[in-house]
C-alpha cells in the first residue's frame, strides 16, 4: 500500500469561513422571517412603524442574498476537496514504495495530488466537475450542465490537459532547482462518478483504474534510486 502524505487544503480556511458566514447570515434571515410569521399569526403585523418594517425587509433581503452567496462559494471549494479525497482513495491502492502527496505548493503553483515512485513523479490533476464534458485540442472544452430550474446550458472549461502540462513544467523546474533529476509526467483525473466524459485520451480519464495503470505501467529507462526518492519525499 502506498504511503499517503496528506495536508490541509489551501482552501480549507476559506471553506470554513464561507460556511460560517452562510450559516450566520442564513440564521438572521430565518429569524426575521419567523418574526414576520409570528406577527401575521397573532395579527400584530400592522402594529410596527412602516420604517421598521422597511428596515426588516431590507435586512431580510440582504442577509438572504449573502447567505446564498457564501453557501455557493462553500460548495465550490468543498467540491475541489472532494475530488482530491476521491483521488487519494484510488491512489492508496498503489503498492509499497509509492508516496502520494496532496495539496502541494510548488513555486507558488497549487498541485492537488502528486505521486512519487521509482519510475518517476506523477501529477494527478483532479477535477470534480459534473454534467457532460467534451474534450478538444483547443484552449477550452465544452461542458453541459443542468441549472437549478432543470434547464440545460452549455459552458466552457479551461483545457485541463494544458493546465497539467504547465504543472509538469513547474514541477520539473522545481526539482532541478533542488538538484534532483527525475522524470515528471501527469494525467487529468475526473473524479465525479456522475460525470459523462465524451471521448478518451492518454492525458485524461474518468476511471480510477486507468490512473493506476498510467502510473504502474509507465515506461522508464533509468529508475530512481531509493536515495533520490527519499530526497523528493523530504522536499515535499
Amino acid at each position: 500500500m502506498a504511503d499517503l502524505h496528506t495536508r490541509e487544503s489551501a482552501y480549507a480556511s476559506t471553506r470554513r469561513r464561507n460556511l460560517m458566514l452562510a450559516v450566520g447570515f442564513g440564521a438572521v434571515s430565518i429569524t426575521l422571517w419567523l418574526l414576520w410569521a409570528k406577527d401575521i399569526i397573532y395579527g400584530t403585523a400592522f402594529d410596527h412603524p412602516i420604517q421598521l418594517k422597511l428596515l426588516h425587509l431590507v435586512v431580510f433581503g440582504a442577509t438572504g442574498w449573502l447567505a446564498t452567496h457564501f453557501w455557493q462559494n462553500y460548495r465550490k471549494t468543498a467540491s475541489g476537496d472532494t475530488g482530491v479525497e476521491r483521488s487519494l482513495d484510488i491512489l492508496s491502492e498503489l503498492p509499497d514504495g509509492y508516496h502520494v502527496f496532496s495539496n502541494l505548493h510548488v513555486d507558488g503553483a497549487f498541485v492537488g495530488t502528486v505521486v512519487v515512485g521509482r519510475n518517476g513523479v506523477f501529477i494527478i490533476n483532479t477535477k470534480n466537475h459534473n454534467g457532460e464534458i467534451t474534450p478538444s485540442d483547443d484552449h477550452e472544452w465544452t461542458q453541459k450542465k443542468v441549472g437549478r430550474g432543470g434547464t440545460e446550458y452549455t459552458a466552457t472549461l479551461r483545457n485541463p490537459v494544458k493546465q497539467t502540462k504547465k504543472q509538469i513544467y513547474s514541477m520539473s523546474q522545481f526539482l532541478k532547482k533542488n538538484n534532483i533529476r527525475a522524470w515528471v509526467d501527469g494525467i487529468v483525473y475526473f473524479t465525479n462518478p456522475d460525470l459523462i466524459l465524451n471521448g478518451t485520451g492518454d492525458a485524461y480519464t474518468n476511471r480510477g483504474r486507468a490512473v493506476l495503470e498510467f502510473i504502474l505501467d509507465y515506461p522508464v529507462r533509468t529508475p530512481l534510486d531509493d536515495s533520490t526518492v527519499d530526497g523528493i519525499v523530504k522536499l515535499f
